[in-house]
């Protein structure tokens, strides 16, 4: 179940990045540099449609593995169409994955037929409901009243921009690798630049948006010191942080040096920029994994409680 979700959750972040990364970024970029559009193009379009599917069958395995939880009985014997139907039409989880089949069928037409610019926003829109419905499977589809719509709501938030930031690097990764684009330094600098602009917008609302869903599952020093939640958390913590001084390097020590258009320490800047986004890109697949640990565990804040009452 743990190895399902992390792969699940990787494969639509790197889908909902990329088309993120084709709307802001990729296009305005190279709306007047034909070859290098068709290029890149022609590269992300493969990598969205090799994520997307393996979003797709992930969500399947997942369905057929929380059948298998939910009826309390084996898997094989889990299997059959009462027990699938029962549980696809008569609980949430079952509920929110049809939806979001719905949502990445809607996503694939608008993948076919992304040249008219109606339907690319369409399509950011539909990747964006794609991946926030992964709220509703979660604890913060289980917390009810006005804190259960706080944690939607940051939750939501959370998971768009963990997105937009984890796929979008593999986007720009394909973008600087890409030849065409290469070639021209000024291109490189201004897909960098817009970057780190969505990055900065992406890591302030993963800060503020983290702290509420802190507050609501551990509640408590206590709670994130004294729990296997917590300490899960705390880990994932430390991954974010690493990923944050990564960024940091990117953004301060690399970009400036392909800035300085001609200099001759660009493209081993622009190399290095690659190696450290590839880098990102690790420490943020590890906190996908300890996000699919923490879905199957229970919240601190509920240990604690139990705890204190007892």
């Amino acid at each position: 179940m743990i190895a399902t979700r992390a792969v699940h959750f990787a494969a639509t972040a790197m889908t909902v990045g990329s088309v993120f990364f084709g709307i802001f970024i990729a296009t305005p970029v190279l709306q007047h540099h034909t070859a290098a559009a068709i290029s890149f193009k022609r590269r992300i379009r493969r990598f969205i449609w090799a994520c997307l599917v393996l979003a797709v069958i992930s969500g399947a395995i997942w369905l057929l593995l929380q059948t298998a939880s939910m009826s309390g009985i084996p898997l094989i014997e889990a299997l059959t169409a009462d027990v699938l139907s029962t549980v696809v039409d008569e609980t949430q989880f079952g509920e929110v994955t049809t939806i979001r089949a719905g949502l990445a069928i809607c996503l694939s037409v608008c993948l076919v037929y992304d040249r008219a610019v109606i339907v690319q926003w369409i399509g950011l829109a539909t990747a964006a409901g794609f991946v926030s419905s992964l709220a509703w499977t979660g604890h913060a589809g289980s917390t009810v009243g006005a804190t259960g719509y706080l944690h939607l709501t940051a939750d939501v938030l959370h998971l768009v921009t963990a997105a937009a930031w984890i796929g979008g690097l593999a986007s720009l990764i394909i973008f600087l690798a890409t030849t065409k684009v290469r070639d021209d330094m000024s291109l490189v600098c201004n897909a960098v630049r817009r970057f780190s602009i969505l990055g900065i917008v992406s890591v302030t609302i993963l800060l503020l948006s983290g702290i509420a869903n802190t507050a609501i599952l551990v509640g408590s020093l206590h709670g994130l010191l004294a729990t296997e939640y917590g300490r899960m958390l705390t880990l994932k913590l430390a991954m974010f942080v690493l990923m944050l001084a990564f960024a940091a390097i990117n953004r301060f020590r690399l970009a400036p040096r392909l800035a300085s258009t001609g200099n001759r320490q660009s493209p081993t800047a622009l190399d290095q920029l690659i190696r450290n986004s590839v880098i990102e890109i690790m420490f943020g697949l590890a906190i996908l994994v300890i996000v699919g640990v923490l879905g199957t565990q229970h919240p601190a804040v509920h240990l604690v409680e139990l705890t204190t009452y007892w």
